[in-house]
């Protein structure tokens, strides 16, 4: 018996109830009906990193030393980008097999470059990529012969092609993601009965995409249909599972431009730029990206045109994520945010306005409504160094949001004022994601549970008779049947193991290059 996770990046109850009670996912309610679970809260932001690796580490990010894809440096004037070598933690594959265990990782976003098991690792996106409109081809997969197979068995790509984009999100781009989702349950299965690991996890993540630009409409029920025709692929067969979320999804009502009401604010000043003459002369990423998918140029464009170029084109909502420091000036700023609301303050800790500012926006933030409906933009405001804990803790954002219902927050700087009705996204990212256990070990109790994240690595190792690190932050649940063996057996616990690759040298250009839009960036 293998213990699987199915990993649905974005996914949460209140978006498939429906679909789930008029039987359009029959595998996902047998398993409902078979298990326990309900709500998992994610680790801020509720973003894909850093929640994948909340998940497989058990750990909130002031533990690992990575708090989203990416992050700004203000001493510097830089954007750093992340890769998996950064992470500063081991993970439960690793605690496997240091159990004498074997693991399978399928998908799994920020396992790139991967590393090397006892069993096998397969990158996903976003960021196992060449650039940011090409995939990449080799050295996505370890050992080289995993990838050999995938390649040659399966014709495996990391990457939907064509690329689902803001211009790009017609038949072909949505067929693509709905290949791709059969492709990653197939290579999985493969993998499975090919490897027979004790444990296998498996990620299907560019739904998300359709959620973000459909959110409940038909493009997602189709993949999530296409999900739940998956799943028959590993049930009946005695396996213990946990179907789970980074985070969930909600509609999209409002969109927050932070950047834009910091420079309202006077926290921001910004300098005009190349992207601003282009955006003013009607050159935007989107009209770009659909003459060249029109002529079917996208790849050789990408090939020719280098890479520090195509990022000078601004997107149609303005400056965005990489390009907003290119706009700044930074003499006269004191704040700039990222997407999704970390706000990193440009005035050293150690000067005495540091608190004060601090506080000021704070308090303007959590005061801030909109103008038409009274909604609160944003729930709460965190200083970074006391909503994390652990040894990295203090390399957090200055502040962190936790964004109002049905908010979007976007970095862009360019709107004219800082909210708007709508924007690119109708679906956003929310904290309340899903998990569900099914299988011998695990009671039949359906949705009601809460739990975080961070709890779902102690209870998987837990289930396969593994230690609990003592520097996990999440707990074992309450999830298991009396009488099965982990029902039984009280929870141990153990040391931890060293962090992940610390040390270990990379190029800060490919890994921007890696993570960059791919037409879809949380």
């Amino acid at each position: 018996m293998t213990t699987l996770t199915i990993g649905l990046d974005g996914a949460n109850w209140n978006l498939i109830e429906e679909w789930l009670e008029n039987g359009d996912l029959p595998n996902l309610k047998r398993l409902v009906d078979d298990g326990i679970g309900g709500v998992s809260e994610s680790c801020l932001p509720p973003l894909t990193v850093p929640n994948w690796k909340c998940y497989a580490t058990g750990k909130n990010p002031g533990k690992f030393d990575v708090f989203r894809f990416d992050r700004i440096d203000t001493k510097n004037r830089d954007h750093v980008f992340h890769d998996a070598t950064d992470f500063k933690s081991a993970e439960l594959w690793d605690y496997l097999n240091d159990e004498g265990m074997t693991a399978g990782v399928v998908n799994k976003p920020s396992t790139y470059p991967p590393k090397e098991i006892d069993g096998f690792i397969v990158a996903g996106g976003p960021d196992a990529s060449e650039s940011e409109y090409r995939s990449l081809e080799r050295g996505f997969a370890t050992p080289a012969r995993i990838e050999d197979y995938l390649r040659d068995e399966l014709d495996y790509h990391v990457h939907p092609n064509p690329m689902i984009s803001p211009t790009g999100k017609g038949e072909p781009e949505i067929r693509a993601v709905l290949d791709l989702i059969d492709l990653r349950f197939e290579a999985a299965e493969r993998l499975l009965e090919r490897e027979d690991p004790d444990f296998l996890h498996l990620t299907v993540f560019y739904s998300m995409a359709l959620q973000h630009y459909f959110f409940d409409g038909e493009p997602v029920k189709r993949a999530w249909k296409r999900i739940d025709m998956n799943l028959g692929r590993f049930l009946g067969e005695g396996h213990d599972i946990l179907v789970m979320s980074d985070h969930g999804t909600w509609h999209v009502d409002t969109v927050f431009y932070v950047n834009v009401w910091l420079a309202q604010n006077g926290y921001l000043k910004t300098d005009t730029g190349v992207d601003e003459l282009l955006q003013s002369a009607g050159i935007t990423r989107e009209r770009a990206l659909s003459i060249a998918k029109r002529l079917g140029m996208v790849e050789t464009l990408s090939k020719v045109v280098p890479e520090k170029i195509q990022k000078m084109v601004p997107w149609e909502e303005g400056v965005k994520r990489d390009r907003v420091l290119s706009v700044v000036d930074w003499d006269r700023t004191t704040a700039v945010a990222s997407n999704q609301g970390p706000i990193y303050l440009t005035v050293p800790r150690d000067d005495p306005n540091y608190e004060s500012t601090r506080d000021d926006i704070i308090r303007e933030l959590e005061a801030l409504t909109h103008p038409r409906t009274g909604q609160s933009i944003v729930k709460a405001v965190y200083r970074g160094e006391e909503y994390y804990d652990g040894p990295y803790a203090e390399h957090a954002p200055d502040l962190v949001l936790d964004q109002g219902e049905n908010v979007h927050t976007s970095d862009a700087i360019g709107p004219d004022d800082w909210w708007s009705d709508s924007g690119l996204w109708k679906g956003g990212n929310m904290p309340e994601g899903i998990f569900l256990f099914s299988g011998p070990s695990f009671r039949s109790e359906g949705l009601g549970e809460r739990a975080r994240i961070v709890d779902l690595a102690p209870t998987l190792l837990h289930t396969t008779a593994s230690a609990v690190p003592d520097d996990m932050d999440g707990r074992v649940l309450d999830v298991f049947e009396p009488d099965s063996d982990p029902g039984k057996r009280s929870v141990e616990t153990r040391p931890p193991l060293d962090g992940n690759r610390v040390g270990e040298e990379r190029d800060d250009g490919e890994v921007e290059q890696r993570l960059a839009d791919l037409g879809y960036l949380e």
